[in-house]
């Protein structure tokens, strides 16, 4: 799933992107309600940089907040910051800092509503973040800060998986994989199930000697 900034006419030159992506493994969830709106946001953080770049580094930790924003307040931002300084792209929808501060990104609600939801899934499912960007002006590249255009959000399962090749090392057709939830459960059905077998067989052993001894008795 992507969002990007539509409502704002563009400068931005899409030769010119330089895409980022980041493996995040802790997302928290925030709420604030006030006076005349509610705001959620969703950090993403512990992210590692996949990418071998002078713009991240793959040993640092960076940092992502995710502010829920609608297209007209969008708009109204991107118009203020924009006759503010305008040396900056009018269509960017956040910041990227290289410098491992959080990076803050404005998304609508259906895509903040994917965050919220990975916020409080259950582990085992890989999550990544990337972004596109390009530098913010001449004052935006001494500080090292970088405008952000669009931004993706892709899970996956991460656990390992191996297809199936047969003699002539081509892909066999199996059954679909299971999900991890029932794999789970199944396991767990069968550690229930040792215990009442083990119960049964040590009965059985017990009787069996039992009748050997009162047969020797004799």
């Amino acid at each position: 799933m992507a969002s990007s900034s539509k409502e704002t006419a563009s400068t931005r030159d899409i030769l010119e992107d330089q895409w980022l992506t980041f493996n995040c493994y802790h997302f928290s969830r925030h709420m604030r309600s006030g006076h005349p709106l509610s705001r959620r946001w969703v950090s993403a953080e512990q992210c590692l940089c996949t990418n071998d770049t002078e713009i991240c580094q793959p040993g640092q930790l960076y940092a992502f907040w995710f502010y829920e924003i609608s297209a007209e307040e969008l708009a109204n931002h991107q118009k203020e910051t924009s006759k503010r300084n305008p040396d900056i792209p009018p269509d960017r929808i956040g910041v990227f800092r290289p410098d491992g501060e959080h990076s803050t990104i404005y998304v609508p609600s259906d895509f903040l509503e994917e965050l919220w939801a990975a916020a409080t899934a259950a582990d085992g499912v890989l999550r990544r973040i990337t972004i596109s960007i390009q530098p913010q002006g001449r004052e935006g590249l001494e500080k090292g800060l970088w405008a952000v255009f669009e931004v993706a959000l892709d899970q996956q399962i991460a656990e390992p998986f191996e297809l199936s090749m047969d003699k002539h090392f081509r892909p066999k057709i199996g059954p679909p994989r299971a999900d991890p939830a029932v794999v789970e459960l199944r396991a767990l059905r069968a550690e229930l199930r040792w215990p009442i077998w083990s119960s049964a067989i040590t009965i059985a052993v017990g009787v069996l000697i039992a009748l050997w001894i009162a047969k020797l008795w004799h």
